[in-house]
């Protein structure tokens, strides 16, 4: 993710900052300029900015931390994060409303990074596609409901306790998981069918790489469970669930390349470098491989950190050229659907 800015006295700030710790100046994040932005107090629950836009209104869920705003003619009292929830739990419940938090602020990051990647959250336009909508759910001891169908991603909210994340984790044999990973996944699945599913071309590229995804998914899935932690994956799935079936391999591809383009993103931003190379010869093979490539060195140094400090690699993978390739295609077929296709990718 890029770095954000107060626009009153140039000190950095944070996506989800309600105020500049230098200035004390209010802020709020405007999703239709993708920045947090200096907002002025004027009628009650009205605030102004500059431009175009400039009467807002804050998120009714402000209370739970959503710094998100809305133009003040806007119907309803959500911002466009908070009204893709569908469900969420019982305010009653304080663990419950904690770990919803939690999850409100990772899909925050989702939907900004969608945004910028050009991937419509309302998706009810697309042929056959429903509007995207999310349940966060919270059942301690229930059996795991996280999933997507029909264009709802049900998110089981004992997820955000990192304590029992990290169980799972070891009980998958997963390297990393997180809510954040969590939504990236989910969301795969659904642009799966607008990226995918109705591009006859790219049908054909996707089964050509991943497989078919006609083949029984009930069955493959049982199968993977069956055998957790004794599938090899390989140079050709970014992870062991990949492996499972075609859509799931798209998911986790689709998610990993999310991760990606987020922490290189994010590297970037803070003039992070690793060698020469890169400080003199940035970018000379436009294009995701020459960013993975990058990235591959990138995610090396900062494991070397991680480990130092005692703790495990924050980048546990090694993809080989297979997960490469596919990445490289979901690379491709965001960009042509946004309109911002690079060459070499």
């Amino acid at each position: 993710m890029r770095r954000f800015f107060c626009e009153r006295c140039d000190e950095r700030i944070a996506f989800d900052a309600f105020a500049c710790d230098s200035c004390d100046a209010e802020l709020g994040y405007v999703p239709e300029l993708g920045d947090v932005q200096v907002i002025t107090a004027g009628p009650p629950s009205v605030y102004t900015i500059a431009g175009p836009g400039s009467k807002r209104s804050r998120c009714l869920n402000a209370a739970w931390g959503c710094n998100w705003t809305l133009p003040i003619d806007d119907v309803g009292d959500w911002c466009r994060s908070c009204r893709l929830t569908r469900g969420r739990p019982d305010e009653s419940d304080a663990d419950a409303v904690d770990a919803w938090v939690a999850a409100e602020a990772a899909k925050r990051r989702l939907v900004h990074q969608l945004d910028e990647l050009g991937l419509p959250t309302d998706t009810s336009a697309a042929p056959g596609l429903p509007a995207l909508a999310f349940d966060l759910v919270y059942l301690p001891g229930a059996p795991e409901v996280t999933g997507y169908l029909d264009g709802v991603v049900t998110l089981d909210l004992t997820e955000t306790d990192d304590a029992h994340s990290d169980e799972l984790r070891r009980a998958f044999a997963e390297p990393l998981r997180s809510t954040l990973g969590h939504l990236r996944h989910e969301v795969g699945h659904h642009y799966w069918h607008l990226l995918v599913a109705d591009r006859p071309g790219a049908l054909a590229t996707f089964r050509a790489l991943f497989g078919d995804e006609r083949t029984d998914y009930g069955a493959a899935i049982e199968s993977h469970h069956a055998h957790i932690g004794t599938v090899e994956h390989g140079a050709d799935h970014v992870t062991s669930y990949a492996s499972a079936h075609p859509l799931e391999d798209w998911a986790e591809t689709f998610a990993h390349y999310l991760h990606v383009h987020d922490a290189l993103g994010s590297a970037d931003a803070a003039g992070l470098r690793v060698d020469v190379a890169d400080i003199f010869r940035p970018r000379q093979e436009p294009g995701f491989r020459s960013d993975f490539a990058r990235w591959r060195r990138m995610a090396s140094a900062i494991n070397e950190v991680t480990e130092s400090l005692g703790s495990r690699p924050a980048y546990p993978f090694d993809p080989g050229p297979g997960t490469v390739d596919k990445l490289a295609l979901v690379d491709g077929l965001i960009g042509r659907f946004g309109g911002h296709d690079r060459d070499g990718g």
